[in-house]
């Protein structure tokens, strides 16, 4: 399975979940998820180890918007590098993913529910 896929099937459908070891600029930190919102930032490792997410191994994470720091509170539309050193968007807190023969960084996409937009 490639990255994004993986990192598909590791976030529940209900929207809240962990970004685990992401890389902001104040340093490494676990990033709460929740109903499209970043709801809460820890230091790395302290977010509960059985809570569902996606261990980022250090990519970087980086707001949409602004060059502002990732914020509890701020929408969850970000810039978010996975383990294999890909970046993909995520908005409202859904990881978004290029559709199957599809090489440009824009274009259709597909949601975490499995629906193409």
């Amino acid at each position: 399975m490639n990255a994004p896929t993986c990192c598909l099937a590791r976030i529940p459908a209900n929207g809240k979940f962990w970004l685990k070891n992401a890389r902001v600029a104040d340093g490494l930190c676990d990033i709460r998820i929740e109903s499209g919102r970043i709801r809460a930032l820890v230091p790395a490792g302290e977010s509960p180890c059985c809570a569902p997410g996606l261990d980022l191994d250090g990519g970087g994470v980086r707001r949409m918007d602004a060059d502002a720091p990732v914020m509890a509170g701020a929408p969850a539309d970000l810039w978010v590098t996975l383990c294999g050193g890909r970046t993909v968007p995520m908005r409202a807190g859904k990881l978004e993913i290029a559709k199957a023969g599809d090489d440009r960084d824009h274009g259709n996409a597909v949601d975490m529910d499995g629906s193409v937009r």
